[in-house]
């Protein structure tokens, strides 16, 4: 035993099996190819995932925003860059992004009501995209001020058609030092990773 341990230092790596002869300016920076192993779907750590088990849904949202429910159904439908705590008793929209389901019954009067103008909002922009096999209606307004949203803030609409269950994405500019263009971005985001199970 002793002689082992005395003698452990002093061995040439060249006449272990299996020991590396590269030198050290002759290392791969990069693994092989068939070392290296990746997921089918890979998520940035930009974001946060979540999970919709009631209405079968998942959508991805930015890891500085928060998201927060009271009850299973409202899981991953408020988002929001700030946090904050659901209501009770929810009047209208009070976070910047609300998920909702529709049903198909209410897809058709969903998207005529966002696509026309009314008394409250203006309707800026509305066009029909395609993503991920699925159609989907993106309506941009802008406020009137004839209800309880200031004239000229902003909202921005995207209406996922399903043939279970149909959602509404909705933007809606609640404060005006709100930074719209980053939200909006954010918003499209979110609905390019709507993932349905």
């Amino acid at each position: 035993m002793y002689s082992i341990g005395r003698h452990s230092g002093q061995v040439d790596p060249l006449k272990v099996k299996g020991a590396s002869t590269i030198n050290e300016d002759e290392k791969l920076d990069k693994p092989l190819p068939y070392a290296d192993v990746q997921s089918v779907k890979i998520i940035s750590s930009s974001v946060k995932l979540c999970s919709n088990t009631t209405l079968s849904y998942q959508i991805s949202y930015p890891n500085n925003w928060f998201t927060t429910y009271n009850k299973d159904d409202q899981n991953c439908r408020y988002f929001a860059p700030f946090s904050f705590v659901v209501p009770e008793f929810i009047e209208k929209q009070f976070v910047p992004v609300q998920v909702d389901a529709l049903t198909l019954e209410d897809w058709a009067p969903t998207v005529k009501f966002f696509e026309n103008p009314n008394e409250y909002e203006n309707v800026i922009s509305a066009q029909t995209i395609e993503f991920n096999n699925h159609l989907i209606k993106k309506i941009e307004t802008s406020a009137t001020g004839n209800g309880s949203t200031p004239r000229g803030f902003k909202q921005l609409v995207y209406l996922i058609f399903d043939n279970k269950i149909p959602l509404q994405i909705v933007y809606r500019q609640l404060d005006e030092k709100e930074d719209i263009d980053s939200a909006t971005a954010s918003l499209e985001e979110m609905v390019k990773s709507i993932q349905y199970f």
